[in-house]
């Protein structure tokens, strides 16, 4: 399981591939904001591209101690069309995952998703210098949940809270390194707003505005 994994599929100057075994890499691609902008607001997510790709090669498989046949596991020879079948049940399994409502983290996905505008599959193969390769796509297109505004405390209720506190209890103990990470998140959107600035900064408006729609009090000085 790979995240945001830059030339996942690279192969070296002997081409051996950077990944030594099937993997399946997950990262955020495009987004876009079409519509529902107000002034100059940017923590609205738009439409978000989820990208999970799945990947095997003839080079991470392994060998049956039983047959001496070349395998992708026990009892699946690898071959171009266990490849594929390989791939399809992978991409079944990531579908699977996400709704599963029994899986924290799944339920947390869908807390983060309003709904699925499109879903994608594709595939590409090849042979180079005796190397074959195969791998699948899947983007979801979704709509996301609007980032919060910074200075603004979250709501013990909210996804993106209930994010921070699955991470601290479940990823954090198995994944220390992302504990700097998960604080730099939570850094970048503490402080505290009066009612003023958390309008001007949910909306990117500057005093100026602010002032000519008559939301400052009398005297104000930024």
């Amino acid at each position: 399981m790979l995240d945001s994994e830059i030339g996942a599929l690279d192969q070296s100057e002997n081409g051996v591939l950077r990944t030594d075994k099937p993997f399946i890499s997950v990262y955020a691609d495009d987004s876009k904001l079409l519509d529902g902008l107000e002034l100059r607001s940017l923590i609205k997510s738009g439409q978000v591209d989820l990208n999970f790709e799945a990947a095997v090669a003839s080079s991470q498989t392994v060998t049956d101690p039983n047959t001496d046949e070349s395998v992708i596991y026990e009892g699946v020879a690898a071959t171009d069309a266990n490849f594929e079948f390989h791939l399809d049940l992978t991409m079944r399994q990531i579908a699977d995952t996400l709704a599963d409502p029994n899986n924290d983290w799944a339920v947390l996905f869908s807390n983060l998703i309003l709904k699925f505008e499109k879903a994608q599959r594709s595939r590409i193969s090849g042979d180079s210098n005796g190397l074959r390769l195969a791998a699948h796509q899947l983007k979801l297109t979704v709509g996301a949940v609007a980032e919060p505004v910074r200075g603004e405390p979250l709501k013990d209720a909210s996804p993106l809270a209930r994010f921070f506190a699955k991470c601290e209890t479940d990823l954090i103990p198995r994944i220390p390194e992302m504990e700097k990470k998960i604080a730099l998140m939570k850094a970048q959107i503490e402080g505290s707003n009066d009612d003023l600035t958390g309008a001007m900064r949910r909306f990117g408006m500057i005093h100026s505005e602010a002032d000519a729609m008559l939301l400052t009090p009398s005297g104000y000085d930024p």
